[in-house]
């Protein structure tokens, strides 16, 4: 019975604690809204990282163009590097020898002779060196092994 007492001694004197106090209440809608205004904030003044990809400008069928042979480099891009004129470079090489020749002539032109066994990631490697040499005059052939073209 005493410790009945005391229990309820305690209880009580917790419960007036209790009822002085201010209770804080966030309206969860508001809540919302803000998180909402914050999200909009945020994606409005963020800038947006735009990929610079490998764009070309295609010729009309008709728009055959006669170029001078020593204005045109070959390559063929293979496991290891690129092979021009029989030799094979690595990247940085390759890259060496196309910025030798855009600082030569800037009306170089590059072919890019693609067989169907060479791998897309290679043609892509060429692409994306001879944009980083700054030549822009591309063309992609396809060899067909035996010389049809």
């Amino acid at each position: 019975m005493v410790q009945n007492k005391i229990i309820h001694r305690f209880l009580m004197k917790r419960m007036k604690k209790w009822r002085n106090r201010e209770y804080l209440f966030v309206d969860p809608t508001s809540m919302a809204d803000i998180s909402f205004l914050l999200l909009l904030f945020f994606i409005v003044t963020s800038s947006f990282l735009i990929r610079e990809g490998i764009f070309f400008s295609l010729p009309e069928k008709s728009a055959a163009v006669k170029v001078e042979e020593k204005n045109v480099i070959e390559a063929y891009p293979e496991e290891k590097g690129f092979r021009v004129d029989g030799r094979l470079f690595q990247r940085k090489e390759f890259k060496k020898l196309l910025e030798r020749a855009v600082s030569e002539s800037p009306k170089k032109i590059l072919i890019i002779r693609m067989g169907s066994e060479i791998k897309y990631d290679r043609l892509v490697d060429a692409l994306s060196v001879a944009k980083e040499t700054g030549l822009n005059r591309i063309s992609l052939k396809h060899d067909f092994g035996d010389d049809k073209e």
